[in-house]
């Protein structure tokens, strides 16, 4: 009952990982400074359990 690694059959393809390349949120809005006081601004930067991304 061996098979050959040819042969051998998936449910689901073997998944491929994209790297996708990692970029910096605030070079990309050209923003210096980042004021630490503006909640408005960090809340883009929380996830659901407050935690920082």
């Amino acid at each position: 009952m061996a098979q050959n690694q040819s042969e051998i059959r998936y449910l689901t393809p073997p998944s491929v990982e994209i790297k996708k390349k990692k970029y910096c949120r605030f070079k990309k809005n050209k923003i210096k400074y980042v004021d630490y006081k503006d909640p408005e601004f960090l809340k883009k930067f929380l996830n659901e359990q407050g935690k920082i991304l």
